[in-house]
């Protein structure tokens, strides 16, 4: 009964989301056949929002349906661009998974004392490995070792972005920054020109 009140709060975080993530796509002036992975990938960092579970929980399909109101023609849009829909998806959803590995990681540092936690990307990484084997997520552990130093690196911004936001700071993320400010850029670019 309590997870009744729970998966609405989660499922209206995802319905903003996806206004926010079509809004974002209006904003930056594109057109269906400019919908593709990195524009989906810019969408989502400008409407992420450092709660846990976050990426986790992603609910794409929200968000499919909300690109789909707006551009109507972006699959077929996309099969012009010598890519299909499911392709692009796809790659959307392996986005949405490596947010999520980065996003677990990242919860499991914030779990250590303060003074123990690591504080470079190196030592996150060996740290994350060690937990990883220790779990037994054997397939986490090799994707984690495949991915180097950036696991660790990803992990301690994420972790960064956490504390600011339980202080009440927002932090933002490079990639994050960068997405606001192209959207910026572009609503500038629009209003200079109509003027």
């Amino acid at each position: 009964m309590d997870d009744i009140p729970k998966q609405k709060t989660v499922s209206n975080t995802y319905e903003e989301v996806a206004d926010t993530v079509v809004a974002y796509m209006v904003d930056c002036g594109l057109k269906d056949a400019d919908v593709n992975v990195g524009e989906f990938q810019f969408a989502f960092e400008h409407a992420y929002r450092p709660l846990p579970r976050f990426w986790r929980d992603f609910e794409l399909q929200p968000i499919i349906e909300a690109v789909l109101r707006q551009y109507p023609t972006w699959r077929s849009a996309a099969v012009h661009r010598d890519q299909s829909a499911q392709n692009v998806l796809r790659k959307v959803r392996k986005l949405l998974n490596r947010r999520a590995f980065d996003e677990a990681n990242a919860e499991m540092l914030m779990a250590l004392p303060q003074q123990v936690r690591p504080t470079t990307a190196d030592v996150a990484l060996d740290w994350i490995c060690t937990e990883l084997w220790s779990r037994g997520l054997k397939a986490k552990l090799r994707f984690a070792q495949w991915i180097g130093l950036d696991c660790g690196d990803k992990a301690l911004e994420l972790v960064r972005c956490f504390e600011q936001a339980t202080s009440g700071v927002e932090y933002l993320r490079p990639a994050t920054q960068f997405a606001r400010q192209w959207r910026d850029q572009c609503v500038a670019k629009r209003h200079t020109v109509t003027a």
